[in-house]
């Protein structure tokens, strides 16, 4: 049966070590944050608390402000691709063996390159090498991630799928028809499609909790049963995506998003059932 995992809450300014208590005390067994590498991000203090906490640290998020970097020419990319390895090192320290990225940040970025690749390819060796698997994770409709995942074809990398972001970025991509079969890991949230057509931004990732947007839930579903996907259902979710998540103590938000989380489970198990019927 799945784990249900979530991210630390977007926009909430509890301490990261209170959030984790809260996960564990709401039911989750995992959990997930994103890391940039500073000094203010204690990453080793919080492994160490998820690990008396018995919950696992199933991934982290590097670094997104800088994505487009890997793609430009000269030492900008090569600086970049060092402090990507700083990351990938903390994963190793605290035995994380995922690190989701973005290979691009925005709905433009320089153009897909040789260079850009071979930065890369640079970036999952050294991975490997420390047992960190990179998932790419899908964005805004740009050729760059399929161009990646076509460059990088060993299986010990992979996707992340977002399906929050396939709705509302990529609604006419079948995301998991490209890369279920390197599916390693999920972001999961809801948001109401795309509300500006034409104009693709991240306005609208909204991050609400699961049943809150325009999302189909028993499509989600059914992706995942295709691949027999036994991995975590692991939430991404924001306090800022509606008024009505600030107005409630983030207990309580904790405890709804479980509730969700545990609503898509049963989901996967009775379309997983009817479709064995069939």
């Amino acid at each position: 049966m799945n784990k249900i995992h979530i991210s630390t809450v977007i926009g909430s300014d509890v301490p990261v070590e209170t959030q984790l208590k809260l996960i564990k005390n709401a039911g989750f067994s995992g959990f997930f944050l994103t890391y940039s590498g500073t000094p203010e991000e204690k990453i080793d203090q919080w492994a160490e608390t998820a690990q008396k906490l018995g919950l696992e640290f199933e991934t982290v998020h590097g670094p997104f402000v800088h994505a487009n970097r890997l793609w430009e020419a000269g030492e900008q990319g090569k600086e970049y691709l060092g402090y990507l390895k700083g990351i990938i090192d903390a994963c190793h320290r605290i035995a994380v063996d995922k690190l989701i990225m973005h290979v691009t940040v925005g709905n433009t970025a320089p153009p897909v390159s040789d260079e850009g690749l071979n930065l890369f390819s640079q970036l999952c060796g050294y991975a490997k090498d420390q047992n960190v698997q990179i998932c790419f994770e899908n964005l805004e409709p740009l050729p760059h991630i399929d161009a990646v995942m076509a460059h990088i074809t060993d299986p010990f990398h992979g996707f992340c799928w977002d399906c929050g972001h396939n709705a509302c970025y990529t609604p006419h991509i079948d995301m998991m028809a490209k890369f279920g079969s390197r599916l390693k890991c999920l972001h999961i949230h809801d948001n109401l499609g795309v509300t500006q057509p034409g104009n693709i931004d991240y306005r609208d990732d909204r991050h609400f909790l699961p049943f809150d947007g325009i999302i189909d839930w028993t499509w989600f579903a059914d992706k995942l049963n295709q691949v027999d996907y036994q991995g975590p259902l692991t939430l991404e979710v924001s306090i800022n995506g509606k008024p009505d998540y600030k107005e409630i103590s983030l207990e309580e938000y904790l405890s709804m998003a479980y509730e969700r989380g545990c609503r898509l489970r049963e989901l996967l198990l009775k379309r997983k059932g009817l479709n064995q019927n069939l």
